[in-house]
């Protein structure tokens, strides 16, 4: 019972961390320490005992704090899926402004010679 005890002390400090606005400039310390915790959890997950022997009150908590886990987990993930795709775009852009005609292919172009 310890191991759970820990485990599930171990998720809610995860999930007050996610819980917190996810920042804007030092994402990659933040992202770290969410890796780190992840990787604390799975060692005390190693250590428990099989879940079917839990009572039903452990249960029901634990599948509560995982579905919570995973929705913080999935929303972050898509906010820097968009950031990334945020990111791409502004390349494109910036790029196609420095060279406008460089992109384009000159098959089945029909250019006017007449002066």
């Amino acid at each position: 019972m310890e191991a759970l005890v820990r485990f599930i002390k171990k998720t809610k400090q995860l999930l007050a961390h996610l819980e917190a606005e996810f920042p804007t400039d030092d994402r990659e310390e933040f992202i770290e320490t969410i890796q780190g915790m992840l990787n604390e959890r799975e060692l005390i997950l190693k250590e428990l005992p099989d879940l079917g022997e839990l009572s039903q009150n452990n249960k029901e908590e634990l599948r509560k704090l995982e579905y919570k886990l995973k929705t913080l987990l999935e929303n972050h993930q898509s906010k820097i899926k968009q950031d990334i795709k945020l990111l791409s775009l502004q390349k494109k852009k910036s790029d196609q402004y420095a060279d406008p005609y460089g992109n384009f292919s000159i098959d089945g172009m029909y250019l006017d010679k007449k002066k």
